[in-house]
């Protein structure tokens, strides 16, 4: 990863909005209804083309293709490894109890939906602060809808199937013929992300599962760096587990499961330079009201445990911003790079470029300007309006610069 040199470096998360027409053709492949496999693939092709092209042109330094070809993790995992079985659900209310049982226990715990009951009430059943693509079509048919609801179980030998990672390498390569950036990367996920999203049928122990993940997705892990890009590893597993698993079995249970959540990742990344890799965790993308978020400082030790040269987090959501005091507390490794988002990506208000700017120093402050990136907290689609996505990536961009003026005076 470059480091902030002589002025401060931008990029964001990875998720961007598709074009309706891109978005209406996964919707017809995923709802089982008629669509061309080849004027798919062909638009896939030119949006990230034009993703490419647009990130440029706003300024950002380090850039991805926008998550084009990336679904939802259940549709990640399906797609890209053998072993896994969808299973439909078909009547609505079913679909509605399973997933917000799930949600319940894996996603928030109970505090938090106990305290505002009302607010999740009034958004969940509407399409709200919780509601994935899959299950918008049950209550909004005329949305950009997903995959029917199912539920995903492995129930065999998990292996790579690297198809889709081949063309999502090819799609960015010529993308970036065309573009003056510094670096690019392409966002992947985390094994304890897959881990814990679906059922285990199949493997005798935690261990064996989890690391069975990590095998398989070393293959594509590799493929990305071999093609020369970054590879971003995408986690909200960390602070997700860490709600589920302390008001249960305390500190320990959580630590216990990071244990092996980390060294499942760190086998996966086997072999891949700690320079190319960059870690982000979050806390969760829905617009809610996050009071049982987990605090960095119980988060900080296992995210340093793991083998990436960038900690890419949230800083700019009012319930974290506050903890940037953290890594004046916490030794940041002297190899290591922070990429705090310094852009929420959870409200449509844009962060005006002088308030982004103090947001960097503060980081800059704490670990050295040359070690900080300036980021977004989280991905864009289907947290924003896409103009303001793009006015927000503008205020980064210049916050960046203001900041940079000031930390590099001469």
């Amino acid at each position: 990863m470059k480091l902030s040199t002589d002025r401060i470096l931008t990029t964001h998360t990875g998720s961007l909005h598709r074009p309706p027409d891109l978005e209406e053709l996964y919707r017809r492949k995923l709802a089982g209804e008629p669509y061309d496999e080849g004027q798919l693939e062909a638009r896939l092709k030119s949006a990230v083309g034009e993703i490419v092209r647009r990130q440029a042109d706003a300024g950002i330094d380090i850039v991805d293709d926008g998550e084009f070809s990336k679904l939802s993790f259940w549709a990640y995992a399906k797609y890209r490894l053998d072993g896994i079985e969808t299973r439909p659900l078909e009547a609505a209310e079913q679909v509605t109890k399973k997933f917000f049982k799930r949600a319940a226990q894996t996603a928030s715990a109970s505090t938090d939906r106990e305290r505002f009951a009302e607010f999740y009430a009034d958004t969940e059943a509407a399409g709200g602060a919780m509601v994935p693509p899959s299950l918008v079509q049950l209550y909004m048919p005329t949305g950009t809808a997903y995959e029917p609801p199912a539920e995903f179980a492995v129930v065999g030998p998990l292996r790579y199937k690297p198809d889709e990672v081949q063309r999502d390498i090819e799609n960015l390569k010529a993308a970036l013929a065309d573009a003056d950036v510094e670096e690019a990367f392409l966002p992947v996920v985390a094994p304890g992300m897959l881990a814990s999203r679906h059922s285990n049928e199949y493997y005798g122990s935690d261990e064996d599962y989890y690391f069975a993940f990590a095998d398989a997705l070393h293959e594509e892990y590799q493929a990305i760096v071999d093609a020369g890009f970054l590879l971003q590893i995408d986690d909200v597993s960390l602070p997700g587990r860490h709600r589920m698993l302390v008001p249960r079995e305390g500190t320990d249970g959580f630590k216990k499961w990071a244990g092996l959540a980390v060294e499942a990742l760190n086998h996966a990344l086997r072999g891949i330079p700690a320079e190319k890799v960059r870690y982000h965790m979050c806390w969760s993308s829905m617009n809610a009201p996050h009071t049982d978020d987990p605090p960095l400082e119980d988060l900080v030790d296992a995210l340093l445990g793991i083998n990436a040269q960038g900690y890419q987090i949230e800083a700019a959501n009012v319930r974290h911003e506050h903890e940037y005091h953290v890594w004046e507390d916490t030794k940041l490794p002297d190899d290591k790079i922070l990429m705090p988002g310094v852009i929420c990506h959870a409200t449509n208000v844009i962060e005006h470029p002088d308030y982004v700017a103090e947001r960097i120093a503060r980081f800059a402050n704490a670990v050295g300007r040359e070690r900080v990136i300036a980021a977004t907290d989280c991905g864009f689609r289907w947290r924003v309006h896409p103009q303001i996505a793009w006015a927000k990536l503008e205020a980064l961009v210049a916050g960046a610069d203001r900041a940079s003026r000031n930390l590099w005076p001469a």
